[in-house]
Parts: C-alpha cells; structure tokens; sequence
C-alpha cells in the first residue's frame, strides 16, 4: 500500500511552512498557536501499515503526525517515531479525538441513547459504526447496560469480550461500517443512515453538516473520546526534527476542547487497555467479520 497524503494544490515549500498529517483534517477543528504556519495534510488510509509506511517513508514529507494514544504507543516501541521526552516517550497530547451517537432527526424525533442503537424493532434502519474493534465493542457494551466505568473490567475478560461480540451479531445486519472519517463523511452524504457513531466534525462542523444527506442531529450526552497525540516521523532529518520538538514542547497546535465535565453517558476510551490488546481483539474483530453474515429479518 502506498503513502497516501492530500493536502492543498500549493506544493511543499521550505521553511517556514510546517506539514503535519492529521486523519481527516476536514472533519476536526483545529486549535492553532499563532505561529509558525502550519499546513495540515489529511492521512488517508487507516491501520498501523499505514502508518508505519508513512512515518518511515523517505525522503520524509511531513514533520508529524497525529495519532490516537493506542497507535503512538504502538509507533513508539516499533521505532517509527522520534523520542520527545525523557525515557524514550514519543508522544506529545493534542487533544482528544470525539465520536459522537448521531440520528437523522426527520426519522427519529426522540434523542437516542447507546441502547437505542440496537432497538430495530421500534426503530428500523441502517446504522454507521467504526470498521474496527475500539469504539466498536465499548459500543456493544454501553448499549448492553454496562456503566461507562466498568467497560474496560468486563473487556479484561474471555466473557465480557464475548458479550461484546455476541451484542454486534444481533445489529450486523444493519452496520454499515466505516474505516475513516472521510469514509463516514461520505456514507452520511449519499446513504439514508438512521443513526450511529461519527466523528464529530462531520455533524457539528457546517461546513460538511450542511452538505449531508439528512438532517442529521449529534447526541452530545453520548460521546466516545480519546487522546490524540503528536508525533515525529523516525525519517524526519535531524535539523527538522529538532524544529519540530521545539513546537511540540512549547505549544503545539490542539484539537478543539471537549466538554468539562462530560456527561455520565460518555465514555474515554482507554490507551492503556488498547496498547495491550489491539492485536488480539483486532484479529478477533476481523474473524468476526470474515463470517458469513445472517440475512436482515
């Protein structure tokens, strides 16, 4: 798979013009600190491949790049990133990531709830999740009737994880799943998706909201977020590399704030829980998936 980037037409300059790759840069509002210039790049694609051809590639064309907490752990003990901090650390916090529940309020008139996702018989209609095991099965979960704060404990365990699982075959047949915000984008700009969980630029930004299929509304007390972090490529030259350090300890550019205090309905997704058990529930997520899938009553 090739190192993909989208960026402006405008073609990359020396400084003091600064490139650092963001997923779906059109969909997240960036909080800028005043100076230098900063373009931002979409990274298209998904998946730690990706990435690993992105921060390794040469010669280097961006100076960093954002991640989620899980894939700069997991970039930062492979040594596809630069060291930043003390101790070999490679991250620097930019925010947090939300996805939100959302519904097309022409159809649904009522606010939903995580559980509300799974009520096809009340509600009949198509449903837009995430194309991986994060998010997904805290999902599962959170409509199943477990508290926010006891998601990680059940998914430390063979039987919470198959609660999860068994949760997602009763909706399977009315996912239509997404790998990357401008996937989700256009699944909510051409399909009649009732309801489900978007990155939450695409429905509160009215630059993209206003271009939607539907009327499409987001459920603020139903939020799913996590950490974003900066990092530097491992090929990044060394003079540019110690550039971009300087920014990332002084004051980096940040993802817009999210609510203070959340409500009781959200959920912060575990780094720690990911780090450890991304492959082995991405590769159960993956069999999952690869099952024939039982007809739509």
């Amino acid at each position: 798979m090739a190192v993909l980037l989208a960026a402006s037409a405008t073609p990359l300059r020396a400084d003091p013009t600064y490139y650092w790759a963001i997923p779906g840069h059109n969909f997240i509002t960036m909080t800028p600190n005043g100076s230098p210039s900063f373009n931002f790049l979409n990274r298209n694609g998904s998946g730690l491949e990706n990435i690993e051809q992105l921060t390794l590639a040469h010669p280097q064309p961006i100076q960093a790049i954002m991640l989620d907490s899980t894939e700069s752990a997991i970039a930062c003990a492979r040594a596809w990133l630069q060291p930043i901090h003390a101790l070999g650390r490679c991250g620097q916090p930019a925010g947090f990531f939300r996805n939100v529940l959302f519904w097309d309020s022409s159809r649904l008139t009522v606010p939903p709830h995580w559980a509300t996702l799974w009520d096809v018989a009340r509600y009949p209609g198509q449903r837009a999740f995430f194309r991986g095991p994060r998010l997904t099965l805290e999902l599962a979960l959170l409509a199943d009737g477990v508290p926010p704060g006891k998601i990680y404990s059940q998914l430390s365990t063979q039987a919470g994880i198959d609660r999860a699982f068994r949760k997602l075959s009763q909706l399977r047949p009315y996912i239509i799943w997404w790998k990357s915000p401008s996937e989700a984008y256009h699944i909510l700009q051409e399909q009649t998706v009732l309801m489900g969980i978007t990155p939450s630029g695409i429905i509160l930004s009215p630059q993209t909201r206003n271009t939607l299929a539907r009327p499409y509304q987001a459920q603020m007390e139903n939020i799913l977020y996590s950490p974003a972090v900066w990092g530097i490529p491992a090929t990044l030259p060394a003079r540019k590399s110690d550039e971009t350090r300087a920014i990332l300890l002084a004051n980096p550019p940040r993802l817009a704030d999210i609510p203070t205090p959340m409500p009781t309905e959200s959920l912060e997704i575990s780094d720690s829980f990911w780090a450890t058990h991304v492959i082995l529930l991405g590769e159960r997520f993956d069999a999952w998936l690869a099952q024939p899938q039982p007809p739509e009553p």
